[in-house]
């Protein structure tokens, strides 16, 4: 049952009122790993022209639903988003979300090519944050499709001092050898980067990357993020991570911020903010967000320590965690699914989460079966809960009944549906309760 594609109008809403604020699709490079060009036939994925600055204007107000920073430029909704510099009023963009959201963070996922000292300089004014996809240091005609690598590099090197960034690097070992992403690692750090995330490779069986994957390529990574973060002294985060608990685990503690004032450190594990028990990392993090100075009880190496963030109200505390549950979700779930009632459940989710789910349900005291659920649409190594469809829903619901078991409701993650309900087919959750007779229950 495929169903009708949104309007463009109604998918910019529905992403600007998660912070979200698409300008443009058009992009200036043409990255190797980039998986725009290698979707599946049928695949739901809307382009856009650049915005005007006008018509941005008009639906600012949007963005006032959500809390946390501004994000332009990521990737995140079902519109594909460019290089936010090639939009020719920009820099009038970043005054208007600036003008309405004085206090707000705003944050730009940027390849820097189109960096100058003008914009630099505005940036640093409004104060704007980057993330700067680098990736690369010694490969970036080959992986990038970069004309001018040396300004590339020159512009980020720039940014020192002026403006704060972090960094990102899809690490293609495959490609570029082990050896280019440490270096890439430390132009980052001396260009000033205050943190690093380095992505595993995610690729379709469509794309001509996917035979260099092997089965432990994302282990590897991991691995060798910690070796770089131990070399630079500087936080490296490793995306997708390995979350298998959900205990409120600092991973890094910026620089200057509230938490690196208040003696966190990585490896901390927050118990309790403000007086409340934590459920989850994600908890965690936004209670001591919203708070103004919250007192903050953790553990170190099994010793429990109390310490107060002096910060604002809404201002990030500055640790990072990796994020898991939403305790308001998983309440909520916990009452639309019928478990305590006793109800017989079954959650089909994704390889990454189903770890988290089995804690979640224990720490609970709740029993049910959580299968793992592979990507069939895509194929490949995707893993990520968003990229599944009704149909690979289907086919493995119909694998885990075949002994007989026959649950009474099943779990299907939220994150693979749009806010009508439609999967990336554009097929709606509403067939898999047709086709199995089984009822669905939509959360996570």
């Amino acid at each position: 049952m495929i169903t009708p594609s949104p309007s463009i109008e109604a998918l910019l809403y529905h992403a600007q009122k998660e912070g979200i604020l698409p300008i443009t699709s058009r992009c200036n490079m043409g990255c190797i790993f980039c998986s725009n060009a290698y979707n599946p036939p049928g695949c739901e994925i809307f382009n856009i022209p650049p915005r005007s600055a006008e018509e941005i204007e008009d639906t600012i107000l949007w963005l006032g639903a959500s809390r946390g920073p501004v994000v332009i430029g990521e990737s995140v909704t079902r519109i594909n988003e460019g290089e936010p510099l090639t939009h020719p009023e920009f820099a009038e963009i970043l005054k208007l979300v600036r003008k309405y959201y004085p206090h707000r963070p705003i944050k730009v996922t940027t390849n820097c090519s189109l960096l100058d000292r003008e914009l630099i300089a505005l940036l640093s004014d409004l104060e704007v944050e980057l993330l700067v996809s680098l990736n690369t240091v010694g490969h970036r005609e080959r992986v990038m499709r970069d004309p001018e690598p040396e300004r590339t590099l020159k512009n980020v090197s720039a940014l020192g001092g002026k403006v704060s960034f972090e960094g990102s690097i899809v690490a293609l070992p495959f490609i570029t050898g082990w050896e280019d992403i440490r270096e890439t690692g430390r132009f980052l750090k001396e260009s000033g980067a205050k943190l690093i995330r380095l992505l595993s490779p995610g690729f379709s069986s469509r794309h001509p990357l996917a035979s260099y994957l092997t089965p432990g390529i994302w282990t590897e990574i991991r691995e060798f993020s910690k070796e770089l973060a131990r070399e630079l002294k500087l936080p490296i985060l490793s995306e997708p991570p390995e979350i298998k608990d959900l205990s409120a685990r600092v991973e890094e503690v910026l620089p200057g911020s509230p938490a690196r004032r208040a003696h966190l450190r990585s490896g901390d594990v927050i118990l309790r903010v403000a007086g409340l028990e934590v459920f989850s990392r994600k908890e965690a993090f936004e209670l001591a967000r919203d708070r103004e100075n919250p007192k903050i009880s953790y553990e170190r190496d099994g010793v429990l320590y109390d310490t107060t963030l002096t910060k604002e109200k809404y201002e990030s505390p500055g640790f990072i965690m990796y994020e898991d549950l939403d305790p308001e979700e998983w309440f909520s779930w916990e009452r639309k699914s019928g478990i305590r009632r006793g109800r017989n459940v079954l959650i089909l989710t994704s390889s990454l989460a189903k770890p988290v789910i089995e804690k979640a349900l224990e720490a609970r005291g709740l029993s049910a079966r959580v299968e793992e659920v592979p990507s069939l649409f895509f194929g490949g190594n995707i893993q990520a809960g968003g990229l599944l469809t009704v149909r690979d829903f289907v086919e493995r619901y119909r694998e885990v009944t075949s002994d007989g078991f026959r649950p009474e409701v099943v779990t299907l993650p939220a994150r693979a549906f749009d806010p009508w309900g439609r999967d990336l087919r554009g097929e709606h959750y509403k067939a898999f309760m047709e086709e199995t007779g089984c009822p669905v229950v939509i959360s996570g």
